[in-house]
């Protein structure tokens, strides 16, 4: 690397991290829990097949428990995904009136949309949920189905028609609905499909998952600590803490709810703060999945 990329990098990790650290709270603002991480999709962009942990869902009585820290201390969101398909959780409705009985103030769902249909749809609005965003990637159906393999785009496209449908004769109560979409070789006809039912679109880039094996890609790009260790806390099904969303595999583990250690404790503690030191330095490369992370670079 070039001594100016180098000084760059730590000039910019080190004047971000500061601010990181001056608006940090004691609590972390958004926790996200993975329920299940099941999925019901082989997508092309998708790790899925290098996952090694097991599948598995979340005991309820760790969910409350975790749900029950949140109110506690006013956590502002609480995102009900992950790694996986949310919906596979058969007590995902139940879950998101608990939060909201408790009085988290956002409750969001990312989906693939595909099983929300029929009385699942009438649930959710009923749990009190206030966002879902449900990915819609490419133009056309055929687009679709080659990049979301398994799913179907005119039946994904109904559940949402449908959903929105049944919201509006609450005279519109209901959760705000968003199309997610990160890979489209023509946007506006993706957003033209379903423009004036949905509520917004939100267009991204596709990121890495933090693999090595396309370092290529970040060549030239400076430094940057991520921000998700600042605010964001993920938690997967089994009650391990994970480094952020994009550890789908569990590899750096921060902490682990069920030892009786509490979400606070976790977040403040000394494997958080190393991290958070690590990207503060422009040493990212000391953490495995964020040496080559597309979201680690300018």
């Amino acid at each position: 690397m070039h001594v100016k990329t180098k000084i760059a990098d730590r000039l910019i990790c080190k004047t971000i991290g500061a601010l990181y650290n001056l608006i940090r709270s004691d609590f972390p603002p958004v926790i996200r829990i993975e329920t299940t991480n099941s999925c019901n999709a082989k997508c092309i962009f998708c790790p899925r097949d290098r996952m090694t942990r097991p599948l598995g869902v979340m005991r309820e009585e760790l969910y409350r428990a975790i749900i029950d820290e949140c109110a506690e201390n006013h956590c502002k969101a609480i995102h009900l995904h992950n790694f996986g398909e949310p919906m596979l959780d058969r007590w995902l409705p139940d879950r998101i009136r608990y939060a909201k009985d408790k009085g988290i103030p956002k409750v969001k769902l990312f989906s693939n949309g595909f099983l929300l249909s029929g009385d699942r749809a009438a649930q959710y609005l009923e749990s009190g949920i206030d966002e879902i965003k449900i990915s819609i990637d490419g133009s056309t159906k055929e687009e679709f189905e080659a990049i979301r393999v398994g799913l179907k785009y005119d039946k994904i496209v109904e559940n949402i028609e449908h959903f929105i449908a049944l919201r509006n004769r609450r005279n519109g109560t209901g959760p705000k609905v968003i199309v997610a979409c990160c890979s489209t070789s023509d946007k506006d006809k993706t957003a033209n499909r379903l423009k004036g039912i949905v509520d917004a679109y939100s267009f991204g880039k596709i990121h890495n998952w933090g693999d090595q094996s396309i370092e290529a890609s970040n060549n030239g790009r400076l430094r940057k600590p991520c921000s998700r260790i600042w605010r964001t806390f993920t938690i997967l099904w089994n009650g391990d803490v994970a480094l952020c969303c994009l550890d789908f595999d569990g590899k750096v583990k921060l902490g682990d709810i069920n030892d009786g250690v509490t979400i606070k404790e976790i977040w403040n503690g000394v494997e958080y703060k190393k991290m958070r030191m690590y990207h503060e330095t422009a040493n990212q490369n000391q953490i495995e999945i964020c040496s080559h992370c597309t979201k680690s670079f300018l």
